[in-house]
């Protein structure tokens, strides 16, 4: 009895400070502050955000969430990478909008968001989707899309229905895993793997901890209650020569953001991209394709270089697709369409948000696709 009275003795404690230290850090969020409890905070309250960034947050799961709290489908949706993420309601006129942009998006990442929309009945009436060259670029795809796997594999199963049986309602793909869960999970709170992870960040004073505004910019990174962003102050006033010296600085390492390496379009990605157009016009969904402008210098760099070349392939890839599907198409790589200038830009690949409408001008309008 005495030894385990001892063993008590010992043990207690020591799950005691395991507990403790695993609800004050919470890096994941599943504990003290849960990506349900922000996604119910910017949906339901229209808060926006601050401190994600500093707390090293996972934008799939706080997307995930935010949809969850959604009861109805948004008039206008905006898809794709963070060089879209500054598109915001006012830009587009209306309250009924998200934007589902993600950082470092895949070509997979796409797929997933359209999966959730669809999954949960949220498909919009339009949707907005930022297609960077590098969506077909497989060589430096990054595995952070597995976050949304599931919605990702469903929705091209959805697509591969579709294409064999000639219909639009092919019906909910086979084997959808379980939901993934956003919300509390207590069996984090006594883990070790997760006390050894989250005691490394206590000398450096991280943890998750997030603070509500209804500020629209603030000294920090802000994340918006309709999915947008608004960049912290120290991006939003820098210098030009630091921007124009970054680009430089790229264009000597011949280092373009996930270009390298790129020989070849992925012909199945872009299949897949074309069926996904015709899928979500085949369930009423106005489809704008939107191509984000390269600032000045890298543009004129890119032309210059024979292994950019496929940047200018693909952008007519996408031209022909929107007038094969007859979907709207907006904007350019090139930035000579919008006169992007270098002061326009926050570093070397994103357009500053008073910018953003001058990059997101007609090229083809099928139908009444205008606003």
């Amino acid at each position: 009895m005495r030894k385990w009275c001892k063993a008590l003795i010992f043990i207690v404690p020591l799950l005691c400070m395991v507990a403790a230290v695993n609800w004050y850090v919470d890096s994941y969020a599943c504990l003290r502050v849960t990506y349900d409890q922000i996604g119910e905070q910017m949906a339901v309250n229209s808060m926006n955000v601050a401190g994600l960034e500093e707390s090293g947050f996972n934008d799939r799961n706080l997307l995930l969430a935010c949809l969850k709290q959604q009861k109805e489908p948004k008039e206008v949706i905006v898809a794709g990478s963070s060089r879209v993420m500054n598109f915001d309601h006012t830009m587009f006129g209306t309250d009924s909008f998200y934007n589902t942009g993600l950082s470092e998006s895949t070509f997979k990442d796409l797929l997933a968001v359209v999966g959730i929309l669809e999954r949960n009945g949220l498909l919009p009436e339009k949707m907005v989707i930022g297609v960077d060259a590098f969506l077909f670029n497989t060589s430096h795809n990054n595995d952070r899309w597995m976050e949304l796997e599931q919605y990702a594999d469903y929705m091209e199963k959805q697509l591969d229905n579709t294409a064999r049986t000639e219909r639009t309602d092919a019906g909910p793909a086979a084997g959808f895993g379980t939901q993934i869960n956003t919300g509390r999970d207590y069996g984090k709170l006594l883990s070790l793997d997760y006390f050894r992870y989250n005691v490394t960040l206590l000398p450096e004073h991280k943890r998750f901890a997030v603070a509500y505004t209804q500020d629209w910019e603030t000294e920090q990174y802000l994340k918006h209650y309709d999915g947008s962003i608004a960049y912290q102050r120290s991006l939003r006033e820098v210098a030009v020569k630091d921007v124009e010296e970054l680009t430089r600085q790229s264009m000597e390492e011949q280092v373009v953001y996930r270009m390298t390496d790129y020989h070849e379009i992925d012909e199945r990605s872009m299949e897949l991209f074309a069926e996904l157009t015709a899928y979500l016009q085949g369930r009423g969904v106005e489809v704008i394709l939107y191509l984000p402008p390269y600032s000045p210098m890298l543009y004129d760099y890119m032309q210059s270089a024979a292994q950019y070349q496929i940047v200018f392939q693909v952008e007519e890839r996408i031209r022909q697709i929107a007038s094969e599907k007859q979907a709207a198409l907006y904007g350019s790589y090139d930035p000579a369409g919008c006169s992007l200038e270098m002061t326009d830009l926050y570093d070397i690949y994103h357009v500053k948000t008073e910018k953003m409408m001058d990059t997101f001008y007609p090229v083809l309008l099928p139908g009444n696709a205008a606003w």
